[in-house]
């Protein structure tokens, strides 16, 4: 397998956070897609409504807050995902697209 970016690993972690948020069953109300910056597909979530209402919620008070800080939360580039952490990031995200079966 070849080596990911510390972006790469970053935008599989996203995906399968937001995947996370809706629970089996649920019917989907929005599918999201992430992409890096050049265009190459990362994966997708599917979520329901309830899960679109706490994602919009959370990211309102998420603006708020960095607004509040002085130069942002964010203003300082996140910490690269340990390498020893890929491969489980990677089998998380294939379980995901394979609908949860290993």
């Amino acid at each position: 397998m070849a080596d990911l970016s510390n972006e790469e690993l970053r935008a599989i972690e996203l995906i399968a956070q937001l995947s996370a948020l809706s629970p089996e069953g649920d019917p989907t109300s929005v599918r999201l897609t992430a992409r890096l910056g050049d265009g190459r597909l990362i994966g997708e979530a599917l979520l329901s409504a309830k899960a679109v209402e706490a994602l919009t919620d959370s990211t309102i008070s998420l603006n708020a807050y960095q607004e509040d800080m002085e130069g942002g939360f964010l203003a300082e580039p996140l910490p690269p995902v340990a390498a020893d952490d890929v491969d489980e990031l990677v089998a998380d995200l294939q379980n995901m697209l394979n609908g949860g079966q290993a």
